[in-house]
């Protein structure tokens, strides 16, 4: 017995119900009609990934990511300030200052969250990040409340000194275990929705224009088949039909045309991001080796030897340099906060200099007014390319909002067109 008998039946039943002309327009009728339906959704796919490579949602994460920075930076600052006040002497003044300090740091934060939430309108995405570093932000500000709060006596016994301390180290890690990453993903959101726009536009713009002439080519091999098995002039559903196609073609024409401009703009703002990243990485390890040199200084640190965090210190700050270019003129600023932290903070407590190492790194200090001056740069320089980048999206054109509307309009108008054309051939026909 023939195994294959059966499929070959199936095959043949097949053949049997298309064999009449009928059958086979009926079929050319569905095959088209789908086409039309895919036409359709593919314009409105690619209406929607125009509109992310347009104008307003580029320059949205633009702005969102300059926020993220933003938040990271004053979060960062917020914890510095509140290391600060926990290692200044009561009698010093310097409470008050870094008091204020902490505060403002801690409005910016919030300011920023109002002014991104403004930007995401109502995309859920988004608005979960955000949500998330709004959320955890005030765990982070309960734990520095309870370690300022053991500590806020001018002589605090040394039971308290201690509780607090470890409130301290408790928060410092929440904030960089939870808070900073929160920012990190944020940024790395919205930097990925300006790299995805471009690429998506130009998916778009193939898929939509392809299917459209693919759908184009197929109406005119149909017309093509009946004219030759009826023996019958154009059929003028079909006419209708291809006119409408026709009609695609030139009005997706008209609604890619400002991509040229667009993709030239995505292209350079992608090569500035590169170069804005790499600001923010050096940034962010500076941020990082303050940070733990506050938590050494606080006794926080035990863990490693002074050797071990003088090495993570200086891996951390970019104490070596960088190749970078554009970056050369820092490298005083550099050399500069690295000398400063190893004479007058690493030196100093090799030598139980404890007091002296502590003054450095406060407010005033040597380490402090270094690091601010090479912040201060890093942060203008941050800033520039992120208006560089802005300036390159806020004149990126996008196309009409109305593109994917008039595309299915006119694939319903061929779907009529073909309905009623191929109907008419097959009554003809029979």
């Amino acid at each position: 017995m023939n195994i294959h008998q059966p499929p070959r039946r199936r095959l043949g039943r097949l053949r049997l119900v298309l064999a009449p002309t009928p059958s086979r327009m009926l079929l050319i009728g569905l095959v088209l009609v789908l086409l039309f339906a895919v036409t359709a959704i593919i314009g409105g796919l690619a209406t929607s990934a125009s509109v992310n490579a347009g104008r307003e949602m580029v320059t949205s994460a633009a702005r969102m990511s300059a926020n993220a920075q933003a938040l990271y930076r004053s979060l960062a600052e917020a914890d510095a300030a509140a290391t600060g006040r926990f290692l200044a002497p009561p009698d010093s003044g310097q409470r008050g200052e870094l008091d204020g300090r902490y505060q403002r740091a801690l409005s910016e934060v919030r300011r920023l969250l109002g002014e991104s939430a403004g930007y995401v309108g109502a995309d859920p995405d988004r608005s979960a990040s955000l949500a998330r570093i709004a959320n955890q932000l005030p765990v982070y500000v309960d734990l520095i409340e309870k370690a300022q709060g053991l500590a806020s006596e001018p002589r605090t016994e040394p039971k308290r000194a201690l509780l607090g301390a470890a409130y301290l180290r408790q928060a410092s890690g929440y904030l960089r275990d939870i808070l900073l990453r929160a920012a990190e993903r944020l940024w790395g959101e919205e930097t990925a929705r300006l790299r995805e726009a471009r690429r998506g536009g130009q998916l778009a713009l193939a898929g939509s224009i392809g299917i459209t002439l693919a759908t184009l080519g197929a109406l005119w091999w149909s017309q093509r088949w009946l004219r030759n098995r009826t023996r019958r002039r154009i059929s003028p559903g079909l006419a209708l039909a291809t006119a409408a196609m026709i009609g695609t073609v030139g009005w997706l024409a008209v609604s890619w045309r400002h991509w040229p401009q667009a993709d030239e703009r995505l292209s350079v703002a992608g090569e500035q991001l590169d170069e804005h990243w790499e600001l923010i990485r050096i940034q962010r390890g500076a941020l990082q080796a303050r940070a733990d040199d506050n938590l050494r200084l606080g006794g926080n640190s035990n863990q490693f030897s002074m050797a071990e965090m003088q090495e993570r210190f200086r891996e951390s700050a970019g104490c070596a340099g960088t190749d970078e270019p554009d970056l050369a003129s820092m490298t005083r600023l550099i050399n500069a906060w690295c000398t400063a932290q190893t004479n007058d903070i690493h030196e100093r407590e090799l030598v139980g200099e404890h007091a002296l190492a502590v003054t450095a790194a406060l407010p005033q200090g040597s380490v402090a007014t270094a690091f601010e001056a090479y912040d201060a740069e890093l942060t203008r320089k941050i800033d520039e390319r992120g208006d560089v980048i802005y300036r390159e999206l806020a004149h990126t054109p996008s196309s009409p909002d109305s593109m994917g509307s008039v595309v299915l309009v006119l694939c319903l108008i061929a779907t009529v067109g073909v309905a009623v054309g191929v109907w008419t051939r097959v009554r003809e026909y029979q």
